[in-house]
């Protein structure tokens, strides 16, 4: 018999194979970067370990043999005892989270300095120190540079978690420092079977409409955390008006009809953020639509219709679909960096030889 660690995640078998060979080897790493999409299970994966670490099922146990001479085995974590309820519950004051401030766009050294300042406080009730850091890759080249030393050379009881979408954002000399471990997309039916397991919304949802019930499990891509979010009626409502005028916007993009651009250009929205998120959509469109030229069968992440989607993409040519999705690469950048929202909407569509 043997310990069973992290049943209780959904899918993501290759990551959690790696953490439990590392904790029941006691070979863990002192940091490890979670890399994945938002709401892809980062964050849960991170507690997960915190509580697998503590489970009084594993300290108590894990070294005691049987009757028969074997030792004792469960789940780990197991969820029930004090250790456990407290780490997963987000209650414990040895697990800290970290990450991006409301009206900030990066990480800056501020926040470094006071992790630094922090970790050097021994642990109130754990045996470790347990720091999620997300948006990792959101951290300025001044704060990365700040945090190398805490993460060279941190207390024995340290652990660090780097939670990020891409990776490749953070520098190499912090890259070299803590193994990189990916969340994997879930199948629709993964989420789907999770969420009406656990969330009475869910089910109620599916019963009353079914059609809004489909959509959300397709637009969650994979993604539990995403899914779930998408249960509230307001967040769900917003997020499905976004994907309708991301539609109706390739759909109006499709001639030559130059009056029809400017009507896209007017259909965004008039806030920065909102018409990022619109093109993040649009973004999506044109990926799915660039998959149909090569294949049918591709796997799509923004269209539910596949056959009105496959009829969609025989109006443009992958040329014009790489340009457009350039320029919504280059629109988005600038809107981040707070450029005029209308002049950068038409020079996207300049850009994208539209216009």
């Amino acid at each position: 018999m043997s310990f069973h660690y992290f049943s209780n995640i959904v899918g993501n078998r290759a990551l959690t194979h790696r953490l439990s060979k590392d904790i029941s080897e006691n070979m863990l790493s002192h940091a490890y970067i979670l890399e994945g999409p938002r709401g892809s299970g980062r964050h849960t994966v991170a507690l997960n370990v915190a509580a697998a670490i503590e489970c009084e099922r594993r300290q108590q146990e894990s070294d005691l043999p049987d009757l028969f001479g074997e030792v004792a085995s469960g789940e780990i974590p197991c969820g029930d005892c004090p250790a456990c309820e407290k780490i997963l519950s987000g209650k414990s004051p040895d697990v800290i989270t970290m990450g991006l401030e409301d009206d900030k766009q990066s990480i800056g050294v501020e926040t470094v300095r006071q992790l630094k300042n922090d970790m050097y406080t021994a642990p109130n009730d754990l045996s470790v120190k347990v720091y999620i850091i997300e948006d990792a890759d959101t951290m300025t080249v001044q704060a990365q540079n700040a945090f190398l030393l805490s993460l060279e050379e941190p207390p024995a009881y340290v652990l660090f978690f780097l939670l990020c979408e891409n990776s490749a954002k953070l520098l190499e000399t912090v890259r070299s420092r803590a193994p990189t471990l990916r969340t994997e997309r879930l199948e629709s039916e993964q989420v789907e079977e999770f969420l009406l397991r656990t969330d009475k919304r869910a089910k109620a949802l599916k019963e009353e409409s079914p059609e809004d019930w489909k959509a959300l499990v397709f637009v969650s891509s994979g993604s539990i955390g995403y899914a779930l979010e998408l249960l509230d009626v307001k967040k769900r409502a917003k997020v499905f008006e976004t994907r309708a005028v991301a539609k109706e916007l390739i759909r109006m993009l499709k001639g030559t009809d130059r009056s029809a651009v400017f009507e896209a250009i007017a259909a965004f929205g008039t806030k920065r953020a909102e018409v990022i998120r619109q093109l993040s959509f649009l973004q999506y469109a044109i990926r799915d639509l660039l998959l149909l030229k090569k294949s049918e069968s591709a796997p799509l992440c923004f269209f539910e219709d596949r056959d009105a989607a496959t009829e969609l993409a025989t109006h443009f040519t992958a040329q014009g679909l790489f340009a457009l999705s350039d320029a919504v690469t280059v629109a988005t950048d600038d809107l981040e960096s707070n450029a005029n929202v209308r002049l950068t909407l038409t020079n996207m569509m300049l850009s994208a030889g539209l216009l």
